[in-house]
């Protein structure tokens, strides 16, 4: 009898505390703002808007993200600390962006490291991604997903470029990143950061030659391909974003629009990265009746120049020397389990 009383007691406890969680989630109403810097026909803007409506809908308006793409808002840098600062604030940036916190997230896309999607994926589902994240959740950085991938970056110019010995002296756009301009340097290329949307101005005035980017990149906002004909494919970096929000914001929110997020996260990541992939095809197609052409280059010369941007990684950023190495080693055993 004393038994059954305890069962009862504890189920009808069980009973109350779910009472209490849905009339908390039911009560709870939170405005979120996104922002980054792509332009409506880029990828991430397109799923950046796909998930601030899907999250609002799901959540039945308990949770409402109002996205701010084209720079409006913070980016970058900024838009990493917005989330550092506890603000009501989600962002999608990349990932060597948030090495300030925990130097190691560099490394994890540093240059000439994977050749798929799915090697990129099979690293960011490892123990390894699993601590760096948990490293990025003390400094208040929650990463939500990191499937927001539109191809691999090439280097896109008028000149022929097979080895690093064909940039020397050539001014290419970079993004703010650093691990982005070091990227080029060590490709051979003077890197001159800017925004995308001054770059395409930039080579009508012969400012740089060129940019480093995807697929999409070239064929995305002002027709970059109309002004670049020709692409190395170094596929020197994986073009991937981080979708991320503040950690005490994302534990504060009730669990059942938590979990919404976390779905809704997921969902437009893996949308936009396998619908990019899909369309890469069709988009070359395109820009090949536009005169764009691709050549193969040396990827052993590419990849032994862009080594001592690992060694720049660990004494910028203090990030582990031996981090590369394992990585490298987990590309290679997933190689080997697909053959």
């Amino acid at each position: 009898m004393k038994k059954f009383l305890a069962l009862l007691l504890a189920a009808m406890m069980m009973l109350t505390m779910s009472i209490c969680l849905a009339d908390e989630a039911d009560d709870y109403y939170l405005e979120i703002t996104f922002s980054n810097v792509f332009q409506p026909t880029e990828y991430n803007y397109k799923a950046s808007e796909m998930l601030a409506q899907m999250i609002t809908e799901r959540t039945e308006g308990h949770i409402t993200v109002t996205y701010y793409g084209q720079n409006q808002l913070d980016c970058y840098g900024d838009s990493v600390t917005q989330a550092v600062n506890g603000s009501l604030w989600m962002g999608l940036e990349e990932p060597s962006l948030f090495a300030d916190y925990v130097g190691d997230c560099a490394t994890l896309i540093g240059p000439m490291l994977y050749n798929s999607n799915d090697e990129y994926n099979y690293v960011m589902d490892s123990d390894i991604v699993a601590d760096i994240k948990a490293r990025l959740a003390a400094e208040n950085i929650h990463v939500l997903d990191t499937h927001y991938s539109f191809g691999f970056r090439s280097v896109c110019t008028n000149r022929d470029v097979t080895k690093p010995e064909d940039l020397y002296g050539v001014k290419l756009r970079a993004t703010s990143s650093p691990l982005f301009a070091k990227t080029l340097e060590a490709l051979g290329a003077t890197p001159t950061p800017m925004s995308f949307t001054e770059c395409l101005p930039a080579i009508t005035a012969g400012v740089v030659e060129g940019f480093e980017g995807s697929t999409s990149t070239l064929r995305g906002a002002g027709n970059p391909y109309e002004l670049v004909k020709k692409v190395a494919l170094t596929n020197h970096l994986i073009a991937t974003r981080w979708l991320f929000m503040p950690e005490d914001l994302y534990q504060s929110i009730p669990e059942k629009w938590r979990n919404i997020i976390d779905e809704c996260a997921v969902e437009c990541g893996k949308w936009e990265q396998e619908t990019c992939a899909a369309a890469e095809a069709e988009e070359i197609a395109f820009m090949a009746e536009h005169g764009v052409t691709w050549n193969e280059v040396d990827l052993d010369a590419f990849t032994a120049a862009c080594a001592p941007v690992y060694d720049w990684i660990v004494e910028e950023y203090g990030a582990d020397p031996e981090l590369k190495d394992k990585l490298v080693k987990l590309v290679q055993d997933y190689r080997a389990s697909k053959q």
